[in-house]
């Protein structure tokens, strides 16, 4: 093939282009621009604390006189900080004496006083002692000296200790206090230690724990940003006033088991899960049967259920459940199957729901006895009229309910229809509403019934939202 003369010129140019190029050492230019740099300074801190007495250890008991005894708190400080005082008396009421001003008794902590420490403040240095002396009063005799067989009493002291901690980010006193002894890991066998061992836990990293040690302890959890999985194949039963707290972090209940209950709260018991996102897989928390005295506070918190309910009572034996209280604040429920209900109230207890988010696929929330208020929340069913066809939902709108959460599809569902003189729930229901919405896909938004002497009860709500049934001498009574 032959190159024309056109295509070896222009050839020709470019190579001696290319040669102008590499011989002359062209320059290319971009459009930039660059910030001075910003330098973020870290201050350390720290907080320290020492107790010291410049008045011996030893003391003689000589009634109606008084010694000198001056142990002093020091506290250096660079951030505010709380410091306490814990007292351990064993004088057999042999000696007096009286807390300096300033301390501040610790509500429900025998024998501990705090005040707080500004890191600005100049005085840090606080006397323990009203006019650093004991007492010893002039009405001891020698039989208070002396014990049964009339030996004089041995190991009659008194012990001081002193406790600073950063006021930050604690509440208050009581939950520095509580937090002071905290056991920071990750470590799943020393977690489970710290709890067998009644200590609270701050989490350092993400982290594991079997339900059966939650199970025989209780908890106080900070999860400090982590998350914490709980495995094993045990419902956490919360019974013989135990507690469990959680806080600030990431929760999966994974303990699957044939109850299908993840935690389970008994008479005593309370449950707190406070700025907590948590997971519940195949399980619920359940306020158990016969439990008459319990708490739970759910704050701040989100919750997504796999199972048919996130939280539930259990009726069990129907005279009980008149003390249970439920506080759910500013968190959202939701459970994601299709049979499903977020919150189940057939106690005769409390619910109270503020600033918060209920949703489910059959009902939002049942209330078929006890208090119910939704405050500034909105309460939803995401059933569609094809979904309650299919599944024959409205079987209920004609016929006695069932057990759990076998009633009328609707937003919320307030009260119990049953057989004449059936005994199941046999208390009044009533619903509060307070500036609040129940949203459906249905046209259902609350459906209340009254039978057998009982009313359902609905404040705030307009009738025309309502469907109503009642029978055998019970009634709905509707306040808009």
């Amino acid at each position: 093939m032959k190159v024309s003369k056109k295509n070896i010129a222009i050839t020709g140019v470019a190579v001696s282009l290319a040669a102008v190029m590499l011989v002359g050492g062209g320059t290319f230019a971009y459009l930039k621009g660059e910030t001075d740099p910003i330098t973020n300074s870290f201050r350390t801190n720290q907080v320290q604390v020492s107790l010291e007495e410049t008045t011996g250890n030893e003391y003689n008991i000589i009634p109606g006189t008084t010694q000198r005894k001056d142990p002093k708190v020091t506290v250096n400080n660079t951030v505010d900080a709380y410091v306490f005082v814990e007292i351990t008396d064993e004088t057999d009421n042999l000696v007096d004496y009286a807390i300096a001003d300033g301390w501040i008794p610790l509500d429900g902590v025998p024998n501990v006083y705090y005040r707080l420490v500004s890191a600005a403040q100049d005085v840090k240095e606080f006397s323990v002692l009203a006019n650093d002396e004991v007492r010893y009063s002039k009405a001891l005799e020698n039989h208070d000296m002396t014990d049964g067989s009339g030996s004089l009493k041995r190991d009659i002291n008194l012990t001081f200790n002193a406790v600073a901690i950063q006021a930050e980010p604690f509440a208050d006193a009581k939950e520095a206090y509580n937090a002071k002894d905290a056991v920071i890991t990750s470590d799943t066998d020393v977690i489970e230690a710290a709890i067998m061992d009644r200590m609270p836990v701050v989490l350092r990293a993400d982290a594991n724990v079997d339900s059966a040690v939650l199970d025989r302890a209780g908890a106080d959890i900070d999860l400090n940003g982590q998350e914490l999985r709980i495995g094993g194949t045990t419902p956490i039963a919360l019974n013989n006033n135990k507690s469990i707290s959680l806080k600030d972090g990431t929760l999966v209940l994974d303990n699957r088991n044939g109850r299908r209950v993840g935690i389970a709260i008994y008479e005593g018991g309370s449950l707190e899960l406070n700025d907590v996102n948590m997971t519940t897989n195949e399980v619920s928390m359940v306020v158990d049967r016969g439990t008459n005295n319990a708490t739970v506070d759910i704050i701040d918190s989100v919750i997504t259920s796999t199972d048919n309910y996130v939280l539930s009572t259990n009726a069990g034996d129907p005279e009980t459940g008149a003390n249970v209280v439920i506080n759910i604040k500013n968190s959202t429920l939701i459970t994601q199957i299709s049979d499903s209900t977020a919150v189940l109230m057939n106690i005769p207890g409390t619910l109270n729901i503020e600033d918060s988010h209920l949703e489910a696929n059959r009902q939002g929330l049942i209330v078929r006895c006890g208090n119910a208020t939704v405050k500034n929340s909105t309460v939803k069913s995401n059933a569609t009229t094809n979904m309650i066809q299919q599944n024959n939902w409205d079987y209920y709108d004609s016929n006695k309910w069932k057990s759990g959460n076998e009633v009328p599809v609707a937003a919320v569902v307030v009260g119990n229809r049953g057989a004449e003189g059936a005994i199941s729930y046999p208390h009044d229901a009533t619903l509060t509403s307070i500036n609040s919405s129940f949203i459906t896909a249905s046209n259902r938004h609350v459906y209340a019934a009254g039978y057998n002497g009982h009313t359902a009860t609905l404040n705030g709500i307009d009738s025309a939202d309502v469907i109503q049934s009642t029978g055998f001498g019970g009634n709905v009574v509707i306040h808009s």
